[in-house]
């Protein structure tokens, strides 16, 4: 693909992005339903000070926010303030990750043609409009994300423990990576090594989660414990649905009808397996957040980096019987 095509997409990203910038207001009654700022971004922000040196923030740090402290360290040093530095970092994440996306689908043979399309069904969707920077950190998870399945599927396996480490600093979400990177060692290896290379990212997840929550900054409260108030709650929040409908969008559709139907056969068990992994423990991720946290549509957007490639294979499908129609009657 052209070095033009590519500053296209990541401009379309930027674009699609700017009207939540900083929690933009929307327009009536859309504001309504939105609501105001969220207290996880305010944690967030306060982090960003935190790093920037006022020590005075750490009494009012909360878990599990305070245990997720790349993205307001690495925003603390953008000349900005907090909300700003931390949407620009998500930016410039979410982008570096759509590079690793288009990487992946070429690896895995897509068309350019099928590869555009699926970059922009990704980048125009309703989670990178309401989410990339409107201040949460869940833009930099799904980049962070991106750039970890790409050198797990091509096997650079150092820097897959690498990126996976710095994603756990990210979030502790990450762990999704956990299930797909063990159902694509036992498909694509037969060798005993294989143990090893699935258990050292297991040992050290648990290592990281240990050391990042016996050194974070909080005053102690951890916020969201699974609870059946939270489960009822939830339940009766109609953005409950809506986000989750949206988010799942065209890739979580069509990556469905796939799974679900005989052209799966057309897939490779080594790439499908994977790949299905990751969107199955994507919406178990979404389900446990009905119990443990202020759920939406966040919970299901690390589906995006299964179901834009699952998609693909139905796009790319019928960009093919396109080109066949025209050979057989026009050639």
């Amino acid at each position: 693909m052209k070095l033009n095509k590519l500053i296209f997409l990541i401009l379309l990203l930027i674009i699609i992005s700017l009207p939540r910038f900083n929690w933009r207001p929307l327009p009536e009654p859309l504001n309504k339903f939105v609501g105001g700022k969220p207290f996880d971004v305010e944690q967030y922000e306060k982090y960003v000070e935190y790093f920037r040196g006022n020590t005075n923030l750490v009494s009012e740090l909360e878990g599990p926010f305070s245990y997720r402290p790349l993205v307001p360290f690495l925003a603390s040093y953008l000349p900005f303030d907090a909300l700003t530095s931390i949407n620009l970092i998500n930016l410039f994440s979410l982008s570096i990750g759509l590079l690793y996306l288009y990487k992946l689908l070429v690896k895995f043979g897509f068309q350019e043609k099928s590869i555009i399309i699926n970059l922009i069904i990704f980048i125009v969707s309703f989670p990178v409009f309401y989410y990339t920077t409107s201040g949460y950190i869940d833009a930099s998870l799904i980049g962070v994300l991106l750039i970890i399945n790409y050198y797990l599927f091509q096997k650079q396996y150092l820097k897959f423990i690498v990126s996976f480490l710095l994603g756990i600093f990210v979030k502790e979400t990450i762990v999704i990576i956990l299930p797909v990177m063990v159902i694509f060692f036992m498909s694509n290896e037969n060798s005993k090594g294989r143990f090893i290379k699935m258990i050292l990212p297991i040992l050290s997840y648990i290592a990281m989660i240990i050391l990042v929550r016996t050194l974070a900054p909080q005053k102690g409260n951890y916020v969201w414990k699974p609870s059946i108030e939270i489960f009822v709650y939830n339940l009766s929040r109609f953005k409950t649905y809506l986000t989750f409908i949206f988010t799942l969008g065209i890739p979580g559709i069509l990556s469905l009808y796939l799974i679900f139907s005989a052209k799966r056969k057309n897939i490779s068990k080594d790439i499908l397996l994977p790949l299905a992994t990751g969107f199955l423990f994507s919406i178990l991720l979404w389900i446990y957040s009905l119990f443990a946290a202020y759920s939406d549509g966040r919970q299901l957007w690390t589906s995006y980096a299964y179901t834009t490639v699952l998609s693909g294979y139905l796009i790319q499908s019928v960009n093919n019987n396109q080109f066949s129609f025209i050979k057989k009657y026009f050639t």
